[in-house]
């Protein structure tokens, strides 16, 4: 079985993160995709038909550069996770990003 969520953007709209927890595909089915995926030097423009592979445990940004921008996220089949899987999933969402200041009063 496979999920496939479709969102709707536009320019208006803040970029929205995403953690990604299992390898899946994303999708621009209209207009123009403006794409960060954390640790990678150089940001994605995808206009509609474009996709990218996302890697598990990875984190991403997206905003819409056009009104009315769709992008879908399809997962692969799903399939039992095995312990480390989930605990990576979990440690990997409770690991401060390294772009987030953190401050201890």
């Amino acid at each position: 079985m496979r999920e496939i969520r479709t969102f709707e953007l536009d320019r208006r709209d803040a970029p929205t993160g995403w953690f990604i927890d299992r390898q899946q595909i994303l999708r621009v089915t209209r207009g123009q995709i403006w794409l960060t995926i954390e640790g990678e030097a150089d940001d994605h423009w995808l206009d509609a038909g474009a996709s990218v592979e996302l890697k598990p445990f990875t984190t991403i940004w997206v905003s819409g550069a056009q009104d009315e921008s769709r992008f879908s996220l399809a997962s692969a089949s799903t399939h039992a996770r095995t312990l480390s899987e989930i605990a990576r999933a979990w440690l990997a969402r409770r690991t401060p990003s390294p772009h987030i200041a953190i401050s201890k009063a």
